[in-house]
């Protein structure tokens, strides 16, 4: 064999050779790039569904924010209506206690005697010119659902007129309450309450009447059913001589 077809037959088995090494490589490298992806694929799908599992873990968390926010909005709305709710109950007793006060009160007012009993309770009278201002606090001693109390209340004058002593009835020249407001024929006040009434108004006084005291009576038909005497002084006012 000569020289040149030992160099050529050299030069086909290195070429084999490296062909052969070259694919063995590119078969390692198939293969590790196969696991490699494989691999990859794997961790892929883990870190999808993790990734799933916070998206529900979010969605949970911001219902439960939600769910939160509403009852605390609840809450306060329920506390904002137990306030109102004791406000109004302390409100509520404060009247309540008002109420059993003056129902105290008015309870004192009531006459003892026997049921219908009327008393006078209170009467004031003032001058003011040639009129009388008076205040008159009446009671009955009735219960709730009684018949009222219908009668008259006329006030008597006792003094001196000319010199002479004289007895004569006020006539009324108003009386703001609601009861007393009709003036009978006589000058008397007509009446008509239950339990309570509370009359105030002004008499006419004739000029020439000194009134020494004036008497309060409570008539029922022609019957004085409560009668009540108050003193008044009243000076005539003096009367100057011209000088000559």
């Amino acid at each position: 064999m000569s020289k040149s077809e030992k160099s050529g037959g050299l030069s086909r088995w290195l070429v084999r050779k490296l062909s052969f090494l070259l694919l063995l490589a590119l078969v390692f490298l198939a293969g590790a790039a196969t696991m490699h992806l494989g691999m990859h694929a794997g961790d892929q799908d883990m870190i999808r569904a993790q990734q799933a599992q916070l998206a529900a873990l979010q969605a949970d968390l911001t219902q439960s924010r939600a769910d939160l926010a509403a009852t605390r909005s609840q809450a306060d709305v329920q506390s904002a209506s137990q306030r109102t709710l004791q406000d109004t109950m302390t409100s509520l007793q404060q009247q309540l206690g008002q109420v059993r006060d003056q129902l105290a009160f008015y309870e004192q007012l009531i006459p003892p005697g026997p049921a219908g009993a009327v008393a006078i309770r209170a009467f004031d009278i003032q001058a003011e010119g040639d009129q009388l201002r008076y205040r008159v606090l009446l009671t009955r001693n009735a219960p709730v659902g009684a018949d009222a109390f219908k009668g008259r209340m006329r006030f008597v004058a006792q003094g001196q007129s000319q010199g002479k002593p004289v007895r004569i009835d006020l006539s009324p020249l108003s009386a703001s309450d609601a009861a007393a407001t009709t003036t009978a024929t006589d000058g008397s006040l007509a009446l008509a309450f239950d339990q309570f009434q509370r009359s105030t108004g002004v008499l006419q006084v004739p000029a020439d009447l000194q009134i020494q005291h004036i008497r309060l009576e409570i008539l029922e038909g022609d019957t004085v059913r409560a009668s009540q005497d108050t003193v008044l002084n009243r000076t005539a006012p003096s009367v100057q001589e011209p000088q000559s």
